[in-house]
């Protein structure tokens, strides 16, 4: 009996220590999972790099992006009209035009170079230069710019006469504005916006008909 007694307390010891392997190994496996949050944490990362990518390119391509300022005429009004055909053609008129410049840009337009002519079969019969101007982010600006019409510049009459004797002159308006946008102090360009137009002139009642830009 005492000799069975010592051989039970010998594997005692081993069964014990078999155990404390499995519960050693038990409390490891958790550690296998470290990698997985690794990897979730980088995909994260990356996901947060392409947004950031995508909102730089839409900020780039929508607020830097400089578009030509927009120049219309919206409508001239007629003063003192004279006109004959003896002993020579002839036609005076001033011409009031109301004319819009409209900034569609995230940044200031200032011009400080703009002429405007009217003509008659491409001979300019009226000039005038714009004043320095400063049009707001986004918004339009309106002014009225006058022209003395004169057919004294003309170099050849050939068409003007039969055109008085109908009662319908046909006119171009041109205009040209230079200057530049600068959007949050990044872009600074030069841009030039430019206004092609023809309108009737009626002699009988002294308007303007059929403006087209």
């Amino acid at each position: 009996m005492p000799a069975a007694d010592n051989e039970f307390q010998r594997l005692a010891p081993a069964g014990l220590h078999g155990k404390s392997d499995e519960e050693f190994g038990v409390f490891m496996k958790p550690r296998a999972s470290k990698p997985q949050r690794s990897s979730k944490c980088l995909v994260y990362f990356l996901a947060a790099l392409v947004l950031l990518a995508a909102l730089a390119l839409v900020f780039a391509f929508a607020v830097l992006r400089v578009e030509t300022p927009n120049v219309e005429l919206t409508s001239v009004a007629v003063k003192n009209l004279t006109h004959g055909s003896s002993p020579s053609p002839s036609l005076n008129v001033t011409l009031t035009a109301h004319v819009s410049v409209e900034n569609k840009n995230f940044g200031a337009f200032n011009f400080e170079d703009a002429t405007a002519r009217v003509l008659y079969e491409d001979m300019a019969v009226g000039e005038k230069n714009f004043s320095r101007h400063h049009v707001e982010a986004r918004k339009t600006a309106r002014m009225n710019v006058t022209f003395d019409v004169r057919s004294d510049r003309l170099w050849d009459y050939k068409n003007l006469s039969s055109d008085i004797s109908s009662g319908r002159v046909n006119l171009t308006t041109y205009a040209q504005v230079t200057g530049k946008v600068r959007v949050m102090k990044i872009v600074r360009r030069r841009t030039t916006a430019r206004m092609n137009c023809t309108m009737t002139l009626n002699l009988s009642n002294g308007s303007i008909q059929d403006l087209v830009c």
